[in-house]
């Protein structure tokens, strides 16, 4: 972890954020913390012992259910390409969508064997890069869009679903041979939000600046970790335990997250930029087949999900 505790409490606070499979990493995004010397990690590195020993290769992709550009489109592209026209937003939009396909389809094609390289792009005669997906966290860019593409472009949404989906089954199926068992990202996410529930509980118990600051750093990594791999089994589509509580603390996670401010300060409130809006909720929401069940049969649960989306900005 990316932090250096100053006492024995710290050093064991940023150790029981290991998680379920040892010592986890922590690297990049960070910002300066109110302790000297201490930065707050913000973007944790993919868990080390998640991580694939090579490339990960998807060979099944369904390349030809892929939205096609029309005749129009391309026409667009070539004189915008020899600056002879203007294209709209929603144009831009459709071409945007277009060149991540074929950015995350190159990123796990067989030839994606080396970082920092480039492929053909949909249209138009230019590339898209290439990056190499050892863990899904190296295609976060593109699974944090996801939620937010509007319905103008809803075939290629679907696509991009579908692609990711097929990238976290095989994702799922390496990791687990390299463990030598089964692989799932719900057993992960519950105790990666478990972890964080219970450190949670014992924040206030915390009054050296040091142990705080480790402390809160243990919680947001913990909750980082168990909001995306909640997010994925959901993608992945796992079946879920009908009696899991993982929406409830995936979305104590995100308000709690969204407490922390900057400098690594535990804010008395969220800020309202740092969570997700309810439709981003909602997105989640629609693909929990167990939340959607209890819904229609518990008033109780349903008051209780209404209460949660009135947590979260529209």
């Amino acid at each position: 972890m990316a932090l250096r505790a100053a006492t024995p409490m710290a050093k064991l606070m940023a150790r029981s954020i290991t998680g379920p499979a040892g010592a986890r990493g922590a690297g990049e995004g960070t910002a300066r913390g109110v302790v000297t010397g201490n930065y707050f990690n913000f973007n944790p590195l993919p868990p080390q012992p998640d991580l694939l020993g090579k490339p990960l290769v998807v060979p099944d992709l369904p390349a030809h259910k892929r939205p096609k550009e029309n005749w129009r489109g391309r026409f667009q592209r070539l004189l915008v390409g020899l600056r002879l026209g203007r294209q709209s937003a929603g144009t831009r939009l459709r071409w945007k969508m277009q060149d991540t396909l074929a950015s995350v389809v190159a990123s796990v094609s067989a030839a994606a064997q080396r970082p920092n390289r480039r492929a053909p792009a949909a249209r138009g005669g230019g590339t898209v890069p290439v990056v190499t997906v050892r863990h899904p966290y190296h295609l976060r860019h593109v699974f944090d869009m996801l939620p937010q593409i509007p319905d103008e472009v809803a075939a290629e949404r679907r696509f991009l679903e579908l692609v990711l989906m097929r990238i976290l089954r095989r994702y799922g199926e390496q990791v687990g041979l390299m463990r030598g068992g089964a692989f799932s990202f719900e057993a992960e996410a519950k105790e990666y939000l478990l972890a964080g529930f219970r450190m949670e509980r014992q924040i206030k118990q915390f009054t050296n600046p040091d142990e705080r600051f480790a402390a809160l750093q243990a919680i947001h990594t913990a909750y980082f970790h168990g909001r995306n791999y909640y997010y994925y089994a959901l993608l992945r589509r796992e079946k879920l335990n009908p009696e899991n509580k993982l929406f409830m603390l995936f979305s104590r996670a995100c308000y709690f997250n969204a407490r922390i401010d900057w400098n690594g300060e535990l804010l008395e409130k969220p800020s309202p930029r740092s969570l997700p809006d309810r439709d981003t909720m909602m997105f989640y929401i629609q693909r929990d087949r167990t939340v959607l069940t209890r819904y229609r049969e518990d008033p109780d649960f349903q008051r209780q999900i209404k209460a949660i989306l009135r947590a979260f900005p529209e």
